[in-house]
Formats: structure tokens, C-alpha cells, sequence
């Protein structure tokens, strides 16, 4: 992967997370948390399977993708001839 690449994949993958950020604090805006009966758990597990869910894994697959994935590396053309290069 060049550099390009690599940074486009992770802008890519920021977009996702921040996107799915989003739809969650909406999401979260809509509980009434004055009933008293809010869990994080129980929010948590029904969010598994919706649309932030698979933005925020896209999201950080790109993001893994683009930081771990190696660097393309180009072969260096000698000027010189195998003669007069060191042993």
C-alpha cells in the first residue's frame, strides 16, 4: 500500500467511526433517563446488529487496515554495475 492509499484508507475509516458516533448519541438522547431503568448493558447488547454498529467496525477495520498493513517498498535501481559494488 503506498502512502496515499493508506491515508485515504484511514480518513475512510475516521469518516466511519465519527459517523457512527453520531448515531449513537442520538440514539441515546431518545432513552428518558429519568425512568430510572437505563443500563449501559442492556443499551449496549440492543445496539448489536444496527446501522452504528456496522459503520463504528467498518470504521475500525479501515483504520486497522491503513495503520498495520505494510508499506509498498520500491526496488532500488543500481547506477553502478555488481563490479564496482562491495563485497
Amino acid at each position: 500500500m503506498t502512502i496515499i492509499q493508506r491515508t485515504i484508507t484511514i480518513l475512510i475509516g475516521a469518516q466511519l467511526i465519527a459517523s457512527a458516533v453520531i448515531l449513537i448519541i442520538f440514539d441515546l438522547n431518545a432513552y428518558d433517563h429519568f425512568l430510572g431503568d437505563f443500563s449501559w448493558i442492556r443499551y449496549i447488547k440492543e445496539l448489536n446488529g444496527t446501522i452504528p454498529f456496522f459503520l463504528l467496525m467498518g470504521g475500525l477495520f479501515c483504520l486497522l487496515l491503513g495503520f498495520c498493513f505494510p508499506a509498498r517498498k520500491r526496488k532500488r535501481i543500481s547506477v553502478h554495475g555488481k563490479e564496482n559494488s562491495l563485497k
